[in-house]
């Protein structure tokens, strides 16, 4: 268990306003339970003050959509090298660790003296539904996150930033949670620190009486540890939410495993449906690299295209250019032969660990289109942050790419957020505080629903998110004799894409 302060602003660097805030740790359960009425005299107070002060230069960049250029590995601290799958560039407020013996769970509608008599929490079972759910008066949920509370300098009273990511999807789900405790969702949630290390998650996974108690466990970051937690909840019957990682092969027939973000697969098979719902398949270029990874990736498209054909009886395969790396500039890039005068011809590009190679593609492929040729062209996320494309050629060449998260500044309900989000913790939400929020909000209300296993019920309730749209399948491995039908679960996995195409130099949803 730890204890959380509120979230804290990074401000410069102002060491001043950080150990103020320091001052003001609370624990974990008190951060989840509803203010008591001195604490909303408090909240009003400090509203009213707000007003009279007349601070607005805050909302207003909060209004304005700021693109963040520069990505960074939340393990390092570093900026991101572009060499991972798409979904893999997405562990990471300054906490001080405390016994978890001495803290209770949180638990929602629920005083703290109550609590002292709740330690292996076991909440009353209404009844039993299909595929072994199971109705409770309300639900235990674990949550796992990478704080790095051990990296905790009582000198400076900070944590490295590289433990952002958890401060920001803590304080989304938050906000999540106390929106469900109004809605009548009745939570008790433990927070735990991974630590980012191995060694730590084996240790919660076998010490912590809360994760055995458990019906829904969220997190952790890093694909090794989500790997261990996912095999646990394998072997004890727990739905696992992981909220950031969207590799595939996680855990082999675990119907139990719920994963969040698509995997590279459904970004390629996106961008197929996308492009074959305007465009013959004979039109289409795959290009990458000559290395066999790149390469590989072609396999998706052509698969998904070769379904699509099954249903419009074509015949056509896409064509596939590899370049190879004769020189550090690819100055042998030659597009001329795929670009027939007066027709429209779609590139698409798997490939994102080389920013040159990008760069040079799209320079080369400027020069050689003719005034009656038509181009667009498809690429991965990681190219939303490349730095040293220059936009006109996004512009120019109709760029889409395939993404897991768009937020549109400009909806009501995404500054409705931002404002929150700010009042709150005097910073403004990250990318992961959308992603806390959406997660601990449609898990607590599905749990709420549909009881412990309500991943049988995902198909019957997608919802649209601040983030991204959630449409939950299960994700099956036919087998010879089985067939599809009845092929064990690998997994579910949310499919929903979002396509964005860079139009008035910003990227957009393309429908």
């Amino acid at each position: 268990m730890i204890l959380a302060p509120s979230l804290l602003p990074r401000s410069n660097g102002n060491r001043l306003l950080i150990f103020s805030f320091l001052a003001l740790l609370l624990s974990s359960c008190a951060l989840f339970r509803p203010a008591d009425a001195g604490d909303k005299k408090d909240e009003t107070r400090k509203e009213d003050k707000k007003k009279e002060n007349k601070v607005t230069k805050e909302e207003e960049l909060l209004l304005d959509p700021v693109p963040g250029k520069k990505v960074y590995d939340p393990e390092t601290g570093t900026l991101v090298v572009v060499d991972q799958t798409p979904v893999e560039s997405m562990d990471t407020i300054r906490w001080k660790e405390v016994p978890y013996d001495s803290i209770p769970p949180i638990r929602s509608s629920q005083s703290l003296a109550d609590d002292e008599n709740v330690r292996g929490n076991r909440p009353e079972l209404i009844r039993r539904g299909e595929f072994g759910t199971e109705f409770y008066s309300s639900y235990n949920v674990a949550l796992i996150l990478p704080f790095l509370s051990n990296s905790f300098d009582p000198k400076t009273g900070t944590l490295p930033e590289n433990a952002d990511w958890a401060l920001q999807f803590y304080g989304g789900a938050r906000m999540a949670f106390e929106k469900l405790e109004d809605e009548g969702v009745k939570l008790n949630i433990t927070v735990m620190d991974s630590k980012a290390d191995q060694r730590e998650v084996g240790k919660l996974l076998t010490g912590r009486t809360a994760l055995f108690n458990s019906h829904l466990i969220i997190g952790p970051y890093r694909k090794e540890n989500v790997e261990m937690v996912a095999d646990f909840a394998r072997r004890n019957g727990k739905t696992f939410v992981s909220p950031h990682s969207a590799a595939s092969g996680i855990s082999n027939n675990n119907p139990d495993y719920v994963q969040v973000s698509p995997t590279l697969e459904s970004h390629c098979q996106a961008i197929t449906r996308h492009v074959r719902k305007r465009f013959r398949p004979e039109q289409v270029i795959l290009v990458a690299r000559d290395k066999p990874a790149e390469i590989a990736r072609f396999s998706y498209f052509q698969e998904e295209n070769f379904r699509i054909e099954k249903v419009r009886h074509d015949s056509v395969m896409f064509r596939q250019y590899t370049v190879k790396e004769e020189t550090a500039s690819f100055q042998n890039i030659d597009l001329i032969p795929f670009l027939p005068p007066g027709d429209t011809v779609v590139f698409i590009l798997p490939s994102w660990s080389n920013e040159t190679f990008i760069y040079s593609f799209l320079s080369r492929l400027k020069l050689a289109r003719q005034p009656d040729n038509y181009v667009e062209v498809y690429g991965m996320p990681q190219w939303i942050s490349y730095e040293r494309i220059e936009y006109n050629l996004y512009e120019d060449l109709n760029v889409h790419v395939s993404s897991d998260f768009f937020v549109d500044p400009y909806l009501q309900e995404i500054q409705f957020f931002r404002r929150r989000f700010f009042d709150r913790y005097g910073t403004p939400p990250e990318d992961e505080a959308y992603l806390g929020y959406d997660v601990m909000l449609y898990f607590g209300r599905m749990i709420h629903k549909y009881g412990t296993k309500f991943q049988y019920a995902f198909e019957q309730d997608p919802q649209k998110m601040l983030h991204t749209r959630f449409e939950f399948e299960r994700v099956v491995q036919p087998a010879r004799t089985t067939g599809r039908e009845n092929a064990p679960i690998e997994r579910f996995e949310n499919k929903y894409v979002n396509i964005l195409k860079f139009e008035d130099y910003q990227f957009q949803p393309d429908y």
